[in-house]
């Protein structure tokens, strides 16, 4: 959901609006190596669930810059997903799912993350209940005091 990390990336990304992804669920699964959870998004069994996100769109050339950053290149798959935005227009789209290697459903993401996570989803204007729904996930305080405090100062509000 964060466009300005995007265009680190992909100096094309320019957000279109925000969408929803009918079928996912959003989690907090993806291992990441300070022992904490990071944002994912899930398969669901019921058709009625949905993930609220940021369309973005990109140069088709940029697509590849995704698979030459970080964790994008192990952690990630894109996945090809027909999202639907708030005037009902359907849009293929690509989103990251993590793959099933850096999945750990036994942890929990830090206080910070979680705060990030809700700050961008009121920054893109997703829907009130959505944001809500996020606010009531569990989290755990990031025992590194150091981290959590320059991590805190970089989130806006």
């Amino acid at each position: 959901m964060d466009v300005d990390k995007f265009a680190t990336i992909v100096p094309s990304a320019k957000k279109i609006g925000i969408a929803r992804l009918p079928g996912y669920n959003f989690i907090f699964n993806r291992t990441d190596d300070d022992l904490s959870s990071k944002a994912n998004i899930l398969l669901s069994d019921d058709p009625n669930d949905s993930v609220w996100g940021i369309l973005i769109k990109l140069e088709d050339e940029e697509w590849p810059n995704f698979y030459n950053v970080g964790s994008y290149k192990i952690d990630f798959k894109l996945e090809t997903v027909n999202c639907v935005d708030v005037n009902d227009k359907i849009h293929t789209a690509r989103a990251f799912v993590a793959e099933p290697h850096a999945v750990n459903t036994h942890l929990l993401p830090y206080d910070w993350h979680h705060k990030k996570v809700l700050q961008l989803a009121k920054s893109a204007g997703l829907p009130e209940e959505y944001i809500y729904k996020i606010s009531q996930m569990p989290f755990k305080i990031d025992p590194d005091d150091e981290r959590r405090q320059e991590e805190l100062s970089k989130i806006k509000g």
